[in-house]
């Protein structure tokens, strides 16, 4: 049997860490967990947490990080650069649906958050805003949908997803909800967006 080495060790510990922290944060909210919750879902001494993350803001900025890394692989997976404007928007959805313990966490709290970490997290949204926006542009050089900014576009599409996600309670006892609601929550946006009749 291969013995692990000290640093592949700490890769894992590390890892450990920012996965049991994402995981308490969805469940209790990142406000209410502490670092010393984190160490002991992961069993190892709160110094140890310490070691790897000198700041509890050094740990909630990794945990941000990991989510943005893996809403842009997954997004990227379930993607090409083609993709028509429903589809990428389903795919959104999606990918969401996957972390939407912890997005309904991280929406909720973003304004409690350090700049710095609010600043990944917008980031994150500038990001996505860029690729849906090519794809919407098309469409709206078409003609089929109403001409908007960037700005608009994304804003609105974002409040409806961010509004049922923060109250999904109303919608459904089933969790996630957005895989729950993620037709409706599409055929609504496309209602708003669509090019009226003359």
């Amino acid at each position: 049997m291969d013995k692990i080495t000290r640093k592949e060790q700490k890769e894992k510990t590390r890892a450990g860490l920012v996965i049991q922290a994402e995981v308490l944060f969805a469940r209790h909210g990142i406000s209410s967990t502490t670092t010393a919750d984190i160490a002991k879902a992961l069993k190892v001494s709160h110094g140890t947490l310490f070691v790897h993350f000198p700041t509890r803001d050094d740990l909630i900025k990794a945990v941000v990080d990991e989510f943005g890394e893996k809403l842009s692989a997954a997004l990227g997976d379930r993607c090409s650069e083609d993709l028509k404007l429903k589809e990428l928007l389903k795919a959104h959805i999606s990918v969401l649906a996957e972390f939407e313990d912890f997005y309904l966490r991280l929406i909720s709290e973003s304004q409690s958050l350090p700049p710095h970490i609010r600043s990944i997290f917008y980031a994150i949204n500038a990001s996505l805003s860029y690729r849906f926006y090519r794809a919407a542009k098309a469409d709206m050089d078409k003609g089929a949908i109403k001409k908007m900014t960037q700005i608009q576009f994304f804003n609105t599409w974002m409040s409806l997803v961010q509004y049922h996600v923060m109250n999904r309670d109303l919608f459904s006892e089933k969790t996630p909800i957005l895989n729950e609601i993620g037709d409706e929550l599409l055929k609504q946006f496309f209602y708003l967006i669509k090019r009226s009749e003359k």
